[in-house]
């Protein structure tokens, strides 16, 4: 994201010069013609710089420091100023009162871009420390730093203990699984919970962003599942009363998307309701890729979400599978993608119900090129080129196929997988 300066100096030539110079630089140039105006500026929406005239009638750039510094929210805002004054001692005041560093007029245009960059490189680490700072408070300390590593660690390990050791082995089903955190701890998620001797519950999910937040929903999800799934016979059912418990405990950004069904081993079918979450996909008759299409809300985004459940039938051979969209949405490494920020929201190609206006998909299909992001119609072709690989040896080819694509093992989204496969 670029970095605002404001620039606040009462000459417009001044200020047009330096926007100008600091434009094609890429920061967000923002200006003021007085101090006045320069302090509600920046307490308005802080910037990352500010480039402060000293001599300036009504308010000069001493006072403003001296203002901003007084204010919670702007005191950590990096000042230069510009001054036309060559005197020691006006340079010394300006550093005691509060200002980064100063550049004499008339300045060279090369030296005060250096200068700029040399305060922002120095102050970036405290901009994105600060909130830290603000959430520990009185235990921001390099003990407290090194505790909070501790308590992150135990998180991890702690959400690696809820998934499942290993795939279930089931007589007749080769199952496997694949689970790739972008951050310490993770927001996908997926789960087996055997129900009884023929049956058992799949769940695999995506919680909004990821990191420690989405972790704790994670946790909270996984333990209501597999509290109720004893209480519900059908999927949908049970993803209704999962919907009520997040909505009634959760803020209203923090949502999830799922999908759960039970499989019956005894008479090889597979019942499945989604919430808001990528459509699975059937391989069957070894040649054709259904996908499993159901009507589905997001879970905890709406008090008055509706869910229904569907079923098909397994016959030897059939794959089903199931992914979140750090799979479909990795991006191609091949790429560079020329989109504005015109404020539009990625949409999964497999999930037409994720709320996104006509206008807004037409948008999208005109400024993202069709190879941009990996997608469910590759991933679907993956599956088929490879469906008489093993379970295992299949989740290995769909994360090849995916580091051939992106260009790199690393991900900037969770992903999950699963695939299971019916003997022949």
């Amino acid at each position: 994201m670029a970095e605002t300066i404001l620039i606040v100096d009462d000459d417009p030539d001044i200020l047009e010069l330096l926007k100008m110079n600091l434009e094609p630089e890429g920061y967000n140039i923002r200006m003021a013609n007085d101090g006045e105006r320069a302090v509600q500026s920046a307490c308005l929406n802080p910037p990352d710089l500010i480039l402060l005239d000293v001599m300036m009638p009504h308010k000069d750039g001493f006072q403003v420091i001296e203002e901003l510094k007084e204010i919670e929210h702007t005191k950590n805002v990096p000042v230069i100023l510009l001054t036309a004054r060559g005197q020691t001692e006006d340079k010394v005041l300006g550093l005691d009162t509060g200002a980064d560093d100063y550049i004499t007029k008339p300045f060279d245009l090369r030296e005060l871009t250096a200068r700029v960059e040399a305060v922002l490189g120095r102050t970036r680490p405290i901009k994105y420390i600060n909130p830290l700072m603000h959430a520990m408070g009185d235990k921001f300390s390099e003990e407290g730093l090194q505790q909070l590593a501790g308590h992150l660690q135990a998180a991890a390990a702690i959400q690696k203990k809820l998934l499942p050791e290993q795939a279930p082995s089931l007589e007749g089903f080769d199952i496997a699984t694949l689970l790739q955190s972008s951050t310490s701890v993770s927001g996908d998620f997926y789960d087996f919970i055997p129900l009884n001797e023929t049956q058992i519950g799949l769940v695999l999910g995506d919680v909004k962003g990821n990191g420690i937040p989405a972790a704790l929903l994670m946790v909270m999800i996984r333990t209501a599942l597999r509290l109720l799934c004893h209480e519900e016979d059908s999927p949908a059912s049970i993803l209704k009363r999962v919907n009520d418990l997040v909505v009634r405990d959760t803020e209203a950004d923090l949502f999830a998307t799922m999908v759960y069904g039970i499989l019956d081993i005894a008479n090889s079918t597979f019942t499945y309701s989604n919430g808001g979450h990528c459509y699975p996909f059937h391989w069957k008759n070894h040649s054709e890729m259904e996908v499993l299409k159901t009507k589905g809300m997001l879970i905890g985004a709406f008090e008055e979400a509706t869910f229904s459940s569907n079923i098909c039938s397994l016959s030897p051979g059939d794959i089903l599978v199931f992914y979140t969209d750090g799979i479909t949405e990795t991006e191609n490494g091949n790429i560079v993608p020329q989109v504005s920020s015109i404020g539009l929201h990625k949409v999964s190609s497999n999930n037409p119900s994720t709320p996104t206006s006509a206008v807004q998909g037409d948008a999208l299909r005109d400024a993202i090129p069709m190879d941009m992001f990996y997608g469910g119609d590759r991933l679907a072709a993956c599956i088929s080129k490879n469906a008489g690989l093993s379970a295992s040896t299949l989740c290995e080819t769909v994360v090849n196929d995916l580091t051939l694509f992106s260009g790199s093992t690393n991900s900037h989204d969770d992903r999950a997988l699963i695939i299971i496969k019916r003997d022949t």
